[in-house]
């Protein structure tokens, strides 16, 4: 990694930016708490402590560094009883860090994604296949559509008309050299 691009905040170098942009908002929420929490009541430092773990307000390793000086500050305490005090939760996602500087469980979504996106693309793929062969089916049928309804039904009324006129001029022709021209 190059050393212009290294990611610090409060001691941790971080390489995924949404990572160091989460923990650089989580060192401004440690600096308040710092500056807010008045060590010298013990009862209520476990109270807040314990109102952080529940609300899960860090998920980073500055968050944590936090809880864990907290916890052992309330540890030492005589006050305050070793089971009132939770564990610190620590966020799955943070844990595992490859070479790549990508964690295990965004590759795991990249891949779900991908994969979810091929079948959405083959999918669709298949619904405009099948719309294709519908209209030719459509255009090319013999039989009267939705479509072409109207003009099929007038051809071939049109077709029946033009029979029978051929018929009627030559049973016409037939009498007439039949009978002889009367007219």
């Amino acid at each position: 990694m190059d050393n212009n691009n290294i990611l610090v905040v409060d001691g941790f170098s971080f390489d995924d930016e949404d990572l160091f942009k989460e923990a650089k908002k989580e060192a401004e929420g440690v600096r308040y708490m710092k500056a807010r929490v008045n060590l010298q009541y013990p009862d209520r430092v476990l109270q807040i402590y314990r109102r952080m773990i529940e609300q899960k307000m860090f998920q980073t390793q500055v968050g944590y560094a936090y809880l864990r000086e907290l916890q052992d500050y309330l540890q030492t305490m005589p006050q305050v009883s070793n089971d009132a005090i939770l564990p610190i939760p620590v966020c799955a996602t943070v844990k595992v860090s490859d070479a790549a500087g990508t964690t295990e469980t965004l590759r795991e979504e990249v891949r779900k994604s991908r994969r979810a996106f091929r079948w959405s693309v083959v999918i669709h793929f298949f619904e405009a296949a099948v719309i294709v062969v519908m209209f030719a089916i459509a255009m090319s049928s013999s039989s009267p559509t939705v479509l072409n309804y109207e003009n099929k039904l007038q051809n071939k009324y049109a077709a029946w008309e033009q029979q029978l006129e051929e018929r009627e001029a030559a049973v016409l022709q037939k009498e007439r050299m039949l009978y002889g021209d009367d007219d």
